[in-house]
């Protein structure tokens, strides 16, 4: 029975949230509809519209959720005052773990509706300044002779590396390394450290 008269606002869309994230990451971005959401909270139909105008809206709450998650990781390891290569490879870690932990959240954060063709406006702010995390522990750690662009490049260069090697591990791609009998995580510590070690190096 629905239960909209019992639920205040601001606990409703908390709720939305909530079951929109174990929806998402149990069956993916791509079937869930506003309708589906309100009957796993027990609400009526119309009732998540009173706090998302439609589907798209509902997708970018929760998506901006799991932004929140990485970026306060990310925050986290910045504030630990950790020797540059350290920081940068905690970063990518932290990542890579997001990842692959989360995969369905990390598609609809990056490979859906919300990001392609173009990424949507709401999303910029939370890209921009995860990746301004990873540029700064770049200019930290780096040489003080690179020059502006060469850094942008090292940052680049890195996110790209963090997010192949992390779309590549997900979907187990990477089989290489099991003549070494290496576990997954000494994989991506080591495959991280060796692109945070080169984008610290000197020219």
């Amino acid at each position: 029975m629905p239960k909209d008269t019992s639920y205040h606002k601001e606990n409703l869309r908390r709720d939305l949230i909530a079951a929109g994230l174990a929806f998402v990451e149990e069956n993916g971005h791509v079937p869930l509809s506003v309708r589906t959401l309100a009957q796993k909270v027990g609400v009526s139909p119309g009732a998540p519209y009173h706090h998302f105008a439609d589907r798209r809206a509902l997708l970018l709450a929760i998506a901006t959720e799991g932004f929140d998650e990485l970026i306060r990781d990310a925050a986290a390891i910045v504030a630990a005052d950790l020797p540059p290569v350290e920081r940068l490879t905690a970063l990518g870690l932290a990542f890579v773990d997001f990842a692959c932990k989360r995969p369905r959240l990390m598609e609809l954060m990056y490979e859906s509706e919300l990001t392609g063709p173009t990424r949507d406006p709401a999303l910029e702010p939370y890209q921009t300044s995860g990746q301004g995390l990873i540029r700064q522990a770049i200019v930290e750690g780096a040489p003080k002779d690179i020059d502006e662009r060469s850094l942008e490049i090292r940052a680049t260069a890195f996110w790209c590396a963090m997010y192949g090697f992390a779309a590549l591990r997900r979907k187990q791609n990477i089989q290489s390394f099991d003549r070494f009998a290496m576990k997954a995580d000494d994989v991506a510590r080591s495959v991280v450290g060796q692109a945070a070690a080169n984008a610290l190096a000197p020219v």
